[in-house]
């Protein structure tokens, strides 16, 4: 009786504590990778995001912290320690092959562990090399408008996915159609942004980032 009243409490109050004892609330891990396919010998950046599943749990307690372990299935690559929600991982080890990769965030003292799920990354022994360049549509905006990211590879028959950064954060994806891949934001952060594009190749053609590009974000009026 005493130990259903005692359970009764936890639910009501949303008590939490110590991982493993009480659990906090939950979150969700998202992985990305800077190239799905790879010569070996490539290094290639694991970047793993953790966030709240309860945005009012964001707002309450913050963003997570602690530790992300990155794994090619059953085999731990590395940590990372989170950093405003991400923790990044390089690699350049992986055997010629097809691995399964993903990313388990240990949580901390306020949110729930969670994993990610698996991305496939190849690695290949001989890829055909590119190169991409990345355009803006304004090198100037106000914070909130729209601005348009093109990423150019030199082979325009390569396939695959381009992800698009300011700085290490990741703004979003495109895929690539006849070479050229685009991606409209609005979530340039107030200053000068570096916005890099990274391919991420595929069967044939290997990854390859960008230089960077400016873009000067104003605060509105």
């Amino acid at each position: 009786m005493i130990l259903m009243v005692w359970l009764s409490l936890v639910v009501a109050t949303g008590l939490v504590g110590c991982s493993g004892f009480f659990f906090g609330p939950g979150t969700k891990t998202s992985l990305t990778t800077s190239a799905t396919n790879a010569t070996y010998g490539t290094s290639i950046t694991l970047t793993a995001t953790v966030a709240p599943s309860d945005s009012a749990a964001l707002a309450a307690t913050g963003v997570a912290t602690g530790t992300v372990t990155f794994y090619d299935g059953t085999t731990s690559l590395g940590s990372g320690t989170l950093s405003s929600g991400t923790a990044s991982l390089a690699v350049s080890d992986l055997a010629v092959g097809s691995h399964a990769v993903y990313a388990v965030y240990g949580g901390d003292t306020n949110y729930n562990e969670s994993q990610s799920a698996d991305t496939t990354v190849s690695i290949s022994s001989t890829l055909t090399a590119t190169t991409t360049t990345l355009s803006a549509s304004a090198s100037s905006i106000t914070y909130g408008s729209a601005v348009t990211l093109m990423a150019t590879t030199s082979v325009s028959n390569a396939t695959g996915t381009v992800n698009f950064y300011s700085g290490t954060t990741l703004l979003g994806a495109g895929t690539l159609a006849s070479g050229v891949a685009t991606l409209t934001t609005v979530a340039l952060p107030v200053g000068t942004d570096a916005v890099t594009a990274v391919y991420a190749g595929d069967s044939a053609y290997a990854s390859s980032t960008s230089g960077a590009v400016s873009v000067v974000v104003a605060e509105g009026s």
